[in-house]
């Protein structure tokens, strides 16, 4: 797989070469349009858990029911994203999410809302997701060329954090002035608009994918495995991977604990907070948009800022300086997952991009089931340390990913990104 300069990849970043694509002008559109939707409802979710229950660990649980299938069948979803033609399976799983939304909305509209219907509710959304996300992740690839790659990827993360701006803002004027059912039937609207763009791009606007059904689908999986355990420079970014989506990426869990138990925000006071994790978010997505190819420097400073950031955030009960805090380490996050998805998606032969994609997914979404029930049984007894030793944990993960990025680069093994 040729590599593209870095003059080329600088050009394209300063002329934001990916939105000159029809195509993928039509999928960034789709997903401004799309993902505040889904944090309106997530916020909504999770405040609705907590009013009914009062318990993080039962937030907890709500989270682990929506990520535990991204943990246990997103690798089979990268698999699937390589096999079968991504543009329409992205419309099945927008389609699906729209129906999830429109069930949870007219349960909660009933009044007959029971905490089993939002974990399962959950459950569905989550194994939609364990394909959904790879898909995104490789189905830019297919509609950018490869030197505007690290573009395409960034503006797609400048999508999502345009949501995480915009969604928890109005999630919490929704709840503040009807409710939730009207966050999840907004959400339900947003998927439907994201399907009716996908539908919109012509299949002669996306790039060729391999695909071949001689093989199963454990097969493929066990190939992309193999592929990542036998790279040097993946093995690295694994390893910090784990650690910070453990750890640091459970913001569902996270933000609602600190915002009601730490600082004792009220709902539009956590609606604030996570307007400003979205924001820095933002920030951080518009800027690293403009930067072209990743380095191994910027990823690792990266997570260990987050690390860092996570401990301040769990020492602090002021809001206006948690709200900075949340601001800082949303654009900490962000800059780490989108260099390491750009990193994966050039490391990676076109044939392979959904399961390389889907690693990450695993890593960073999908751990959230196991770090979310460590989070909330710990912040049972105390919130704070919950939080901080999160961040421990972050600092102690790049720490390793440090040390084996140095010992491959003496070794003369560590190639350039």
């Amino acid at each position: 797989m040729d590599a593209p300069s870095p003059g080329s990849l600088r050009r394209a970043a300063r002329t934001d070469r990916a939105l000159k694509i029809p195509a993928f002008r039509l999928y960034f559109a789709g997903s401004v349009v799309s993902v505040p939707g889904n944090w309106m409802q997530m916020t909504a979710q999770a405040w609705l858990v907590l009013d009914m229950t009062g318990s993080p660990l039962m937030l907890a649980w709500v989270t682990t029911m929506q990520f535990l299938p991204i943990m246990l069948f997103s690798l089979i979803g990268g698999a699937v994203a390589d096999r079968f033609r991504r543009r329409e399976l992205l419309i099945w799983t927008q389609c699906i999410g729209a129906v999830q939304a429109a069930a949870l909305a007219l349960i909660v509209a009933s009044g007959a809302v029971e905490m089993w219907h939002i974990l399962a509710l959950a459950a569905l959304l989550g194994t939609v997701s364990a394909i959904d996300q790879p898909l995104r992740q490789a189905f830019v690839a297919d509609l950018v060329p490869q030197e505007a790659l690290p573009n395409g990827i960034a503006l797609g993360a400048l999508a999502m954090n345009i949501g995480r701006v915009i969604g928890p803002a109005l999630g919490g004027l929704v709840l503040a002035a009807t409710g939730p059912a009207a966050a999840f039937t907004l959400n339900a609207i947003t998927f439907v608009l994201f399907a009716i763009c996908l539908g919109t791009i012509r299949p002669g606007h996306l790039a060729r994918v391999g695909r071949t059904g001689r093989t199963t689908l454990l097969a493929d999986v066990r190939e992309g495995l193999g592929f990542a355990l036998n790279s040097p420079m993946i093995q690295v970014l694994l390893v910090a991977t784990g650690f910070i989506g453990l750890f640091g990426q459970n913001f569902s869990t996270m933000v609602p604990m600190v915002a009601e138990l730490i600082v004792h925000a009220t709902r539009a006071q956590f609606g604030l907070l996570n307007s400003c994790l979205g924001l820095g978010s933002l920030c951080a997505a518009f800027t690293v948009s403009r930067s072209g190819r990743p380095t191994m420097g910027r990823i690792l400073f990266a997570g260990l800022a987050f690390g860092i950031l996570l401990i301040a955030i769990a020492l602090t009960e002021r809001l206006w300086l948690s709200c900075a805090l949340f601001f800082c380490v949303g654009a900490a996050a962000v800059t780490f997952s989108t260099s390491i998805q750009t990193s994966f998606q050039l490391l990676t032969p076109v044939h392979m991009r959904g399961r390389l994609a889907s690693m990450v997914t695993l890593l960073i979404v999908g751990s959230s089931p196991i770090g979310a029930i460590l989070t909330g049984i710990m912040a049972e007894q105390a919130v704070w340390a919950a939080v901080a030793l999160n961040g421990v944990m972050c600092i102690a993960g790049i720490a390793l990913a440090t040390r084996k990025a140095w010992g491959l680069a003496v070794n003369r093994r560590l190639p350039a990104i």
